[in-house]
């Protein structure tokens, strides 16, 4: 066939063949650098997290000696509190001090007084059961009423001991505001005389906070340290595992990248020979027929004349299928804006050729990879051959979204549906061989495929894989 009959055959054909010259793939190389390096990636997570633990068992060791030391003070000032109750001030309480004898008041405040002078005693107070202050260090307490706690209240006629660290909010401690927090012990005893009485005093917390520095530096290098040898032991053991992680991600990416290849190497071969063979062929056969018929219009031949109409209007059929073929099998440019046009395309002949309407959406943030674009244009393919196939449905929607690295195809109708299975379920009719296969290679690529019941009505081919097939 001559070079005009070969461009009046791409005319007829309405396609124009794949690009000559050389057949190499569109897809670039995996890129190696360190900025997509899986060690740097994984040794940067692990210092992260073990400088995260170290953080959090430095902060656990300074609470645990704020704990230990509060708690060793609270003990100590209890015992403390009860030694200077039972032995010091209950015996020096009697009738004639808890009338106010003068005398007698200033012998129990030069005794209290000297247990005050070494400075870890702040306050001293003595409560009678109606919540009086029988004698005090601030003067101006003396003789004034209270409401005692529930908790003290129950320590008169006992030798109970309770301790705190007080916030000094009570009213009763007007006195000692703005000293901070103290350590406060109420402590049951009897006076000279029997009768029942508490002993209130504030210690200060100066040994609290020696004994929680000092359990803080115990224990904070302990910890520190033993994290850091088992940190120093596992980063050889984990930069070994990383390594094969990047080697075997390596692998595993050229050989995803080669079977893409491969697969794009043969669809352009296959849309080349059915381009420049078959289809070539049979448009200049169709150019041919109608010399034919002229030649045969005198009537002589009715037969012959009716053959040739026939075959005509079957090689005009032939062309335009074989043309929605090639165009299937490579469709021409499908990057960037592309992917929309051949969709939209994919939807018209679909359209015309089941008599239903069908819409597209792809959203504008979709970018998806050359590869990942070829999988959604082959997704909403094989869906809308389903639906003409088997659906016989008034209207299809095919939507494209992307959501983070993650693209999803949804195709749904509004036909009768999916056919239910002997347990009740809905399954794809028998010998769906082209939905399986997909359904194959989309797992292969990281992703996954849901063929099930529409919301409202008909049936919902849904899938989701990485907008980038191959990780760079």
């Amino acid at each position: 066939m001559g070079t005009g009959t070969t461009d009046r055959a791409e005319e007829a054909s309405g396609v124009s063949p794949p690009s000559r010259g050389s057949l190499a793939s569109p897809f670039s190389p995996v890129p190696e650098g360190p900025g997509r390096s899986v060690v740097r990636t994984a040794v940067l997570r692990y210092v992260t997290w073990s400088v995260l633990v170290v953080l959090a068992l430095a902060a656990g060791t300074v609470v645990l000696g704020h704990n230990l030391a509060r708690d060793g003070a609270v003990r100590e000032a209890r015992q403390r509190g009860a030694t200077i109750a039972e032995t010091i001030a209950a015996p020096l309480v009697n009738r004639r001090v808890r009338a106010g004898d003068p005398a007698e008041l200033r012998r129990l405040s030069l005794v209290l007084r000297n247990r005050m002078s070494d400075g870890s005693v702040r306050h001293m107070k003595l409560w009678s059961r109606d919540g009086t202050v029988i004698w005090s260090d601030e003067r101006s307490l003396v003789g004034r009423r209270f409401p005692l706690p529930e908790d003290v209240r129950g320590l008169f006629g006992t030798h109970d001991v309770t301790a705190e660290l007080s916030e000094l909010d009570k009213a009763e401690n007007v006195g000692e505001r703005g000293e901070g927090r103290l350590l406060e012990v109420y402590a049951g005893a009897t006076d000279a005389d029997g009768e029942p009485l508490v002993f209130e005093v504030y210690l200060t917390t100066a040994q609290m906070q020696r004994d929680e520095r000092d359990i803080i530096a115990a224990f904070l290098p302990l910890t520190i340290g033993a994290l850091l040898l088992l940190l120093a032991a596992t980063v050889p053991l984990g930069l070994s595992l990383a390594r094969r992680v990047e080697r075997a991600q390596v692998e595993r990416s050229k050989m995803m990248r080669h079977a893409l290849d491969a697969s794009d190497l043969e669809r352009r071969r296959i849309a080349q020979d059915l381009h420049d063979g078959v289809i070539q062929d049979l448009a200049g056969l169709g150019y041919a027929l109608p010399s034919v018929e002229s030649a045969l219009a005198d009537g002589a031949h009715p037969e012959a004349q009716d053959a040739v109409e026939r075959a005509t209007r079957l090689v005009q059929r032939d062309v335009a299928a074989l043309r929605a073929l090639m165009t299937d099998i490579y469709p021409p440019d499908i990057e960037g804006e592309g992917l929309v046009a051949a969709l939209e395309e994919l939807a018209r002949r679909t359209a015309d050729e089941a008599g239903m309407a069908v819409d597209v959406e792809v959203r504008p943030d979709v970018a998806p990879s050359p590869d990942a674009a070829r999988l959604v244009y082959r997704v909403a393919r094989e869906g809308l051959r389903n639906v003409v196939k088997h659906a016989e449905a008034d209207r299809v929607a095919v939507r494209v979204h992307e959501e983070g690295d993650l693209i999803t195809v949804t195709v749904r109708d509004d036909g009768r549906g999916l056919p239910v299975g002997p347990a009740g379920s809905p399954q794809p009719p028998e010998g769906h061989l082209g939905l399986r296969l997909l359904a194959d290679t989309v797992r292969d690529l990281g992703g996954t495929l849901d063929a099930g019941p529409a919301p409202r009505r008909g049936t919902q081919l849904e899938v989701t894989f990485p907008s980038h097939l191959v990780p760079e």
